[in-house]
């Protein structure tokens, strides 16, 4: 109410009339008092925590009025608050200001600091019995995108945390950990980042000991998401199988959980909503292959949506008060897949909580929301299955959130797979991780094409591409310890810009080959043994056995030039069988070689992948 209309309903009541004639005179009536005007409810959710350089949007800023007007916040959308807890003020003004009354509100706002993104690329091999002086490596921890910042030099170590001394005392590969601290320590975290040390015996010689048993492998595969089309068998067959000389041997397939209406009452969900891509699983579990689902979003009428996105599927919350509801959804998709005969490995309630797209589906998760959404609805999501729970599938295996999770022994409790992507990261070793015991999978990560550019309108890839998701494969499980490896897409979506393993006409194309390098072979069960990972530049190695004996090395050569390497293998002194791609071959396979005293002398070709099988193997 304003200070004027205030005045006037003091003034009327005491009888003092408008200025007129003398006294005598007829007087005008009093004017009434004017109605109170009446306040508008304000709605505005809580805001969930950001990380520093996180700018304001609607996702905090989605303040709603019961009745038209405006709406001005302090800050404004597209300010950068600073650490600590920040105070978000929204006023409204009424459209019809003759009847409701301006009204304002705040809200707090958590502002942790920044995690910088790291790499610490791996160092030239050291030779076995070298001393090892940590500043004198030649490659040092870095910090992305211009973030300024030291290692800490006492916090060199193994990633077991034995000192460091040691890493030269056996041939193989080591990994080592180091603390990055950022010079701007009021706005970013201090962080641990790793690489992977390798020792060799003797110049151009590579160990492989297969008594040195490391991670299991669960597998390979890839995502069917959107994927509407039910894959005739032939499709089948070269995806999951490992007959013929197209097949890829993947065991892993990936499916969107569709969002679907749900019925608040009935706690009931439409399934038609996800029938098509059910399908699909059907197909792939009928060969081995297990099977896991991804929530994009979940239903609508679930979340706080984004006010500022034209579809309420893209981006915004889940909403608090439905958690519970949330859980019980997931749990009937499972009951859904069990209905259809899938029998679903795991379920994850929030593909990349950390990104937002602007037009496709997706739910905003900080840390905290997903930590108590998991310890305090993530039983009752797989209630009744034998399906584990997977978390966080962070867009770049936040460690941030993974160590979140792992921290609270409740939330802890319920993880049965660590799910992340490679967007924006590479792989890294998580002392957490393996402390806890629990296996983590690579679940989802596109390459594009080398061959790609803006100014084609297509393109085809090439062994560069092969050598390239080889390498991150590599990396996933040699370096990070990744129990499973899952590419984005399994077939193109348009083979003129190939965006899968194969083409539509079911033919593998390079990204696809460069995955049979290890798929074909190194099946679900392996385990990992330990290899020189990088014996010299250019040239990567990794080995993988079996409980029967089967043993498996997949050898790269990025380089321009061939190489000669030695392999001192321990475990295995049987014939091998090498499976070869080139330029101008793919997957090819070669007249058996045969070791002596142990060794394997082998030249690799420029620019190839190969694969070593014992002769008991295949």
């Amino acid at each position: 109410m304003s200070p004027r209309l205030r005045l006037s309903a003091l003034l009327l009541p005491l009888g003092i009339a408008g200025c007129g004639g003398g006294g005598g005179g007829d007087t005008a009536a009093p004017t009434p008092p004017p109605a109170a005007l009446q306040t508008p409810t304000l709605t505005w959710p809580e805001p969930a925590a950001i990380r520093w350089g996180t700018p304001l949007s609607a996702a905090q800023l989605n303040a709603t009025a019961s009745v038209a007007g405006s709406l001005a916040y302090t800050p404004a959308a597209g300010s950068q608050p600073e650490v600590g807890a920040q105070t978000l003020t929204v006023r409204f003004t009424p459209q019809d200001a003759t009847r409701y009354a301006a009204v304002s509100t705040t809200r707090t706002l958590r502002v942790d600091k920044a995690v910088p993104q790291l790499r610490w690329d791996a160092p030239p091999a050291l030779a076995q019995g070298s001393t090892l002086d940590a500043s004198k490596l030649p490659t040092q921890p870095r910090a992305l995108y211009g973030v300024q910042g030291a290692v800490d030099a006492s916090s060199y170590a193994r990633a077991d945390g034995q000192p460091l001394a040691s890493a030269t005392a056996a041939a193989g590969s080591v990994a080592l950990r180091a603390r990055f601290v950022p010079t701007n320590g009021d706005r970013y975290e201090a962080a641990w980042v790793s690489t992977l040390l390798s020792v060799v015996p003797a110049p151009a010689t590579a160990r492989v000991d297969f008594g040195a048993r490391r991670q299991a492998i669960d597998g390979f595969g890839g995502s069917a998401a959107w994927y509407y089309t039910p894959m005739n068998g032939a499709r089948a067959d070269v995806l999951f199988g490992t007959q013929g000389a197209d097949a890829l041997g993947l065991n892993i397939l990936r499916l969107r959980i569709a969002p679907a209406a749900w019925n608040a009452t009935a706690e009931t969900a439409d399934t038609g909503a996800w029938a098509a891509e059910m399908g699909n699983a059907v197909a792939a579990q009928a060969r081995g292959a297990k099977v896991f689902a991804s929530s994009w979003s979940p239903p609508a009428s679930l979340k706080i949506v984004h006010p500022e996105r034209r579809d309420p599927l893209w981006s915004g919350r889940l909403d608090p008060a439905q958690y519970g509801a949330y859980a019980k959804y997931l749990n009937a998709y499972i009951r859904y897949a069990a209905a259809r005969g899938v029998t679903l490995h795991s379920i994850s309630p929030q593909n990349e909580p950390d990104w937002d797209p602007t037009d496709y589906e997706s739910c905003l998760w900080n840390a905290d929301e997903l930590r108590s959404w998991i310890a305090n609805h993530g039983a009752a999501a797989t209630a009744g299955s034998s399906t584990l729970l997977m978390a966080p599938e962070s867009l770049n295996f936040s460690p941030a959130t993974t160590e979140a999770l792992l921290a609270d022994p409740q939330a802890a409790a319920r993880i049965g797979v660590l799910g992340g992507h490679l967007y924006g990261g590479v792989p890294q070793l998580s002392p957490a991780v393996l402390a806890r015991g629990v296996p983590v999978w690579m679940t989802e990560h596109f390459l594009d094409s080398v061959n790609k550019s803006d100014a084609k309108t297509s393109w085809a890839t090439s062994i560069d591409d092969a050598l390239a998701i080889a390498h991150e494969v590599h990396e996933s499980l040699a370096h990070g310890q990744y129990n499973a490896y899952v590419h984005w897409w399994l077939v193109n979506s348009s083979d003129a810009k190939p965006t899968g393993l194969i083409d539509a006409n079911n033919k593998p194309n390079h990204f696809g080959i460069g995955l049979k390098h290890y798929s074909y072979f190194v099946r679900p069960g392996f385990v990992r043994v330990e290899a020189t990972a990088q014996p010299m530049d250019g040239v990567r190695v990794s080995a993988y056995g079996g409980a029967q004996g089967q043993a498996v090395i997949v050898l790269s050569n990025e380089a321009t030039a061939e190489r000669s390497l030695t392999l001192a293998v321990n475990g295995s002194s049987t014939g091998w069988t090498p499976y070869r791609s080139t330029a101008q071959a793919s997957f090819e396979r070669l007249a058996p070689l045969n070791p002596s005293a142990g060794s394997l002398s082998l030249t690799l070709p420029a620019r190839s992948l190969t694969t070593l099988v014992n002769l008991e193997y295949r």
